[in-house]
């Protein structure tokens, strides 16, 4: 069902990479990678935007700039303009999946009026009730998201997903045919969801956010206090990053995530049309 994946670099922040690893202490690009999916009848679906084009401006007053100078970015340009850079226009996409509310994955949301929007209910209304400190402490800038949104959202309520046979995380069938499976992946975002789906006789996880590198998968590498600090949930964040590690362990699925430094560079190697 899924016919080609693309993968787009939506520009890159700048953070101490000891934070993560806990052994290089030196500053490292985290790219905001995000997918472009082409299914067969629902045509393309976008898996998050990147940081868009709007960031610095989501950003210019207090306590907002406080977010862009805790992790210093380069936006990638407007979302559509790297899209149909490469041949894909911003009104053939039909569906944008966000997989959780932070800037650098909900920056270029504006961009796409036109598409159905599908996130989980709680991703974010719990966030929109908070302080501005509080929200900004959550990585989240409410000038990114649309006024639009309400009429073009399908928010899926938490109920919605259910257990699933071959992955230890509750999913929601999106399209009702098995190709894209929405993942149930809490803690580090409100309401963050991963992505499954299978292209070219392979199987994929994306994880989104649930992990920022490998070595917290193969290594069994816990964040430093400060970078864990910053996590919706704590508990659930260590019992989702449990439950990657199992199905890394299983070898059946790929697994990929937003910032790990390999994860543009899989998917090219593996072709950009599967």
């Amino acid at each position: 069902m899924i016919e080609e994946v693309r993968a787009f670099d939506g520009g890159y922040c700048r953070q101490l990479l000891a934070l993560i690893d806990r052994r290089t202490w030196r500053m490292v690009k985290f790219h905001a990678v995000f997918l472009a999916l082409r299914h067969r009848s629902e045509g393309w679906v976008l898996v998050d935007t990147g940081y868009g084009g709007r960031f610095a401006a989501a950003t210019q007053r207090f306590p907002r700039r406080l977010y862009r100078w805790a992790t210093p970015m380069k936006d990638g340009g407007s979302t559509t303009a790297l899209l149909e850079a490469e041949g894909i226009r911003a009104a053939e996409i039909r569906h944008v999946i966000v997989t959780h509310f932070h800037g650098d994955h909900a920056g270029g949301l504006a961009e796409f009026p036109q598409a159905t929007i599908h996130h989980r209910a709680d991703a974010l209304g719990p966030l929109m009730g908070l302080s501005a400190w509080r929200q900004t402490k959550a990585a989240f800038l409410p000038g990114l998201v649309p006024e639009w949104l309400p009429e073009r959202a399908r928010p899926i309520a938490p109920e919605a997903f259910c257990e699933d046979a071959d992955l230890p995380f509750p999913e929601h069938d999106l399209f009702g045919d098995g190709s894209v499976r929405l993942l149930d992946l809490p803690g580090h975002a409100a309401g963050q969801v991963g992505v499954a789906f299978a292209v070219g006789g392979r199987r994929e996880l994306y994880a989104a956010d649930a992990f920022w590198r490998r070595s917290q998968i193969v290594g069994d590498m816990e964040p430093l206090a400060p970078a864990m600090a910053l996590q919706w949930d704590a508990t659930a964040y260590r019992q989702t990053i449990g439950r990657l590690r199992e199905v890394a362990r299983a070898g059946v699925y790929r697994l990929t995530a937003c910032h790990d430094e390999g994860t543009l560079a899989q998917w090219r190697r593996s072709g950009m049309k599967p």
